[in-house]
């Protein structure tokens, strides 16, 4: 990393911070909500939150030239912060139902400025080294953020983590503020919301990408949204189990995603990605079978889906990243719609079958057949496309 220039490194550095506040309370999210709706309401806000998400990003080519990417970071970091305050004060269903869906468009906003700054100052330099070190930072304040959500959770409410959280971004805030005055843009194209999906879509390459990415985004919705609930109210765990079993699970993605980044550089993405998602599937699958109150057992699996989970992220960003050109922020736009359309389907699915399963862990079995299409999506890369 060190000879990369000095905006590559605030990138990283300003994602840590995005990572740390947004680990905080990802995986708190769902509970907390569940203590105003019902679990087939939570499910219904991802969903609504998740459209709110996509018609924002695709009105993004029109209002990126305007601001610059400067300005709509900006913007958006201070926006989160406000949502994140208002729900640590809120009480109400309305407000807070509210304030979430507000709340989940800035993240969406915030992604897509930081992949797009990246894309920006790191050209020149080899793509996939430069996503291994994000990734593997980006998840590193995700573990750190466990173990510290964990202690605060014995002996304070979740209020309180929105509360850090906010204060989180509130530095990130000023960190944009104060160093990132002078970050340059690049001439970006002005392409029609509807005309640069079609274009999007008929590029095979770009296409593949947000298949795989999508599927990956769909294992995360099951997973985030479920496996705390599933944990907790079926089989008993406390917060804090579920906080060290969580903490071992993600320190999968920061063992793996820079090596990988880099050997991607030399052979591509292809073989990586087939056994990203073998992994994946077959761990995932074997969760049906766990209904033991173990602590390692479940951390032991579910960091194994995490290895499979890790190896397809960085690969399938390498692979996209690699087809596009830095004005091409429409695209990145719609790359990272995989997870708010996801987040749409995942849990408008889940609910529908939770209705039918016998149990709740049948939810692990079915996920786990969907990601094995993930297999054969890879396999179709060809030597020429990578």
């Amino acid at each position: 990393m060190g000879n990369m220039n000095k905006n590559i490194k605030l990138v990283f550095l300003t994602g840590f911070f995005f990572s740390l506040h947004l680990a905080m309370v990802s995986y708190i999210n769902s509970s907390f909500l569940s203590s105003f709706f019902s679990e087939g309401k939570v499910g219904i806000l991802y969903v609504i939150s998740s459209l709110a998400s996509i018609l924002t990003l695709l009105l993004i080519p029109k209002i990126l030239p305007r601001l610059g990417g400067y300005k709509f970071l900006l913007y958006s970091s201070l926006f989160n912060a406000l949502m994140l305050f208002s729900l640590s004060l809120s009480h109400n269903a309305y407000i807070t139902g509210f304030m979430f869906v507000a709340y989940w468009i800035s993240n969406s906003l915030i992604v897509f400025a930081l992949d797009e700054i990246l894309e920006i100052v790191g050209e020149g330099f080899q793509v996939g080294r430069v996503r291994g070190i994000y990734l593997t930072i980006l998840n590193t304040a995700w573990v750190l953020s466990q173990l510290a959500s964990s202690q605060i959770l014995i002996d304070f409410s979740f209020s309180l983590l929105y509360l850090i959280a906010c204060g989180i971004m509130l530095l990130f805030f000023f960190i944009i503020l104060l160093s990132m005055r002078n970050c340059p843009d690049p001439k970006y194209d002005k392409v029609p919301a509807f005309g640069s999906v079609v274009k999007f879509f008929r590029n095979k390459n770009l296409s593949r990408a947000y298949a795989m990415n999508f599927l990956l985004q769909f294992f995360f919705s099951w997973m985030v949204i479920y496996t705390p609930i599933y944990l907790s109210l079926h089989l008993g765990f406390t917060w804090s189990e579920i906080s060290i079993i969580f903490t071992i699970m993600l320190t999968a993605f920061i063992i793996t995603q820079y090596p990988l980044g880099t050997h991607s550089d030399k052979v591509g993405e292809r073989k990586m990605l087939v056994l990203g998602f073998l992994v994946l599937s077959l761990a995932t699958l074997s969760l049906f079978f766990i209904t033991k109150h173990t602590v390692l057992i479940w951390a032991i699996i579910l960091f194994c889906t995490r290895l499979g989970a890790a190896a397809i992220e960085i690969m399938s960003d390498v692979y996209f990243f690699k087809h596009i050109k830095k004005e091409n922020d429409e695209f990145v736009g719609i790359y990272r719609n995989t997870a708010s359309a996801a987040y749409i389907l995942g849990p408008l699915s889940a609910s529908v079958l939770l209705f039918v399963i016998p149990s709740f862990k049948f939810i692990f079995l079915i996920l786990g057949a969907i990601m094995l299409s993930g297999i054969y999506l890879a396999s179709t890369i060809k030597k020429n496309d990578i």
